[in-house]
């Protein structure tokens, strides 16, 4: 989502369905963990740029998204409170149209030693009160996940075998 709206201008008659990541609502976390403290300002434009350019989801008659939005955001462990803060967001300013797909396999693939917090995958706990929040402001659209996928199973090699 961290794009520009000239961009997006490009792909407008390319794309048809956004499937876009909202990482951080809070500029802190944003400047902390990647160094862009504009990042929520950006993708709140992107984001509207993208559902002018698709509109509500439009399904075929086999219910495949032919068009719309889908909005991913990840779970990090210690900040469901800025999870929520995006939800709030969205299903303020989308309603139900736009869909959501909240992720619990957050994976720290290398030790952290500037940032410690992340050296440890979400808890169910964390997940499901982020998924509670979802359910209670009435996001209706939304995709969660189920089980464990933070196992080894999934979770691929990382050392540029396929590079």
């Amino acid at each position: 989502g961290y794009m520009s709206l000239e961009t997006l201008r490009y792909l407008q008659d390319v794309i048809d369905i956004y499937l876009v990541d909202f990482k951080y609502m809070s500029p802190e976390l944003a400047k902390k963990y990647s160094e862009a403290d504009d990042y929520p300002g950006i993708v709140k434009k992107a984001l509207e740029k993208m559902y002018q350019l698709t509109g509500t989801p439009v399904f075929n008659n086999d219910g495949i998204l032919q068009k719309g939005v889908i909005v991913r955001h990840l779970v990090l462990p210690g900040h469901t409170k800025d999870s929520m803060e995006i939800l709030k967001y969205l299903r303020e300013r989308y309603k139900n149209q736009i869909y959501v797909s909240i992720m619990n396999q957050y994976t720290p693939v290398i030790r952290q030693e500037k940032y410690p917090n992340l050296n440890r995958c979400v808890t169910a706990r964390e997940y499901n009160k982020v998924l509670d929040y979802a359910i209670s402001v009435g996001i209706e659209n939304a995709f969660f996940q189920e089980g464990n996928t933070a196992k080894d199973s999934f979770i691929p090699e990382f050392d540029c075998t396929f590079v």
